[in-house]
């Protein structure tokens, strides 16, 4: 667990140095939302189902949003971002518990109170003018993540599982 918080934040400080994405230049198409969701568990965690890439690059969206100097509780905000419709996309979706800081994660990584992480990628055409949320379950012993349409709750994608 600890190569994991490592890991996350490891990819955190470098997506500050990679471009996030933003529809292609000059795309007039039709298109979609994606949304990730997030539900607060505690003061200090939520679990949160969302988009870290779309076909290859970074997504700086977050679900999370804690101000400078916000101490150890967690604050979460709507998240979403437009993506191009009718043609399939590339989307790297991951699921798990989220920490305003990293002492709350440790924390509740050592009292065994963890729940598993999962990520991947999801490949799926999203219909012109329609919402999609990423959505999932976290448990200490499997968790799922997997898109779906927001109005109708049917999945659309694969869902993800880690066991």
């Amino acid at each position: 667990m600890i190569k994991q918080l490592s890991l996350a934040a490891t990819a955190v400080l470098l997506s500050s140095c990679v471009s996030s994405y933003t529809l292609p230049e000059g795309y007039s198409g039709p298109t979609a939302i994606i949304k990730d969701t997030a539900i607060k568990t505690g003061a200090t965690k939520a679990e949160a189902f969302q988009v870290s890439k779309i076909n290859g690059q970074f997504d700086r969206s977050s679900p999370m949003a804690t101000p400078y100097g916000g101490g150890m509780l967690v604050t979460l905000r709507e998240s979403k971002r437009t993506v191009p419709a009718g043609q399939p996309i590339t989307l790297t979706i991951s699921g798990g518990n989220i920490y305003a800081a990293d002492g709350a994660g440790l924390a509740n990584m050592i009292s065994g109170n963890a729940k598993k992480h999962v990520s991947g990628d999801v490949v799926f055409t999203p219909k012109a003018n329609k919402v999609y949320k990423v959505n999932g379950v976290a448990g200490k012993e499997s968790s799922s993540v997997w898109i779906e349409d927001e109005s109708s709750r049917k999945i659309v994608t694969n869902k993800l599982t880690k066991n």
